[in-house]
């Protein structure tokens, strides 16, 4: 009686498993990128051909150069129409960290996402890079 409560337990959990995974986004994928001074990363989650409704972004000074830096996400549509987003900055010096939550939605798709991780000196940029573009697989 205690091994066939034991497989039915075992069995019920493993179903609760796969519904909780299953409820989760069914597209995600992450990018990272670093240059002298400064190292982005971010996890994109799509749940649709037109919709990224989760992209977790960090970015880390990693120099103490008297400099900020920046990060952003660019889009590729179908047509690979660049579009760039708002910068997220950290000038609070080497070795912070600035964490943020964002979403995108554009009507003419996201193919795919990016980020630019850049060295700026006041508003003019030192120094950019883009990481690899993270397709949609809603594609």
């Amino acid at each position: 009686m205690k091994k066939k409560l034991a497989r039915i337990l075992a069995v019920g959990a493993a179903a609760v498993g796969v519904l909780a995974f299953s409820a989760g986004p069914a597209s995600a994928g992450g990018v990272s990128e670093q240059i002298s001074g400064a190292y982005g990363s971010a996890d994109f989650y799509y749940s649709s051909k037109t919709t990224a409704n989760r992209i977790y972004l960090k970015l880390l000074d990693r120099e103490p150069d008297g400099h900020h830096v920046r990060l952003r996400v660019q889009s590729l549509t179908p047509d690979r129409v660049v579009t760039s987003y708002a910068w997220r900055k950290v000038t609070t010096g080497a070795g912070t960290t600035g964490e943020w939550v964002t979403d995108l939605h554009d009507t003419r798709g996201i193919w795919a996402l990016r980020i630019q991780v850049c060295v700026f000196e006041g508003d003019s940029a030192l120094g950019c890079d883009e990481s690899k573009w993270d397709g949609n697989t809603y594609y």
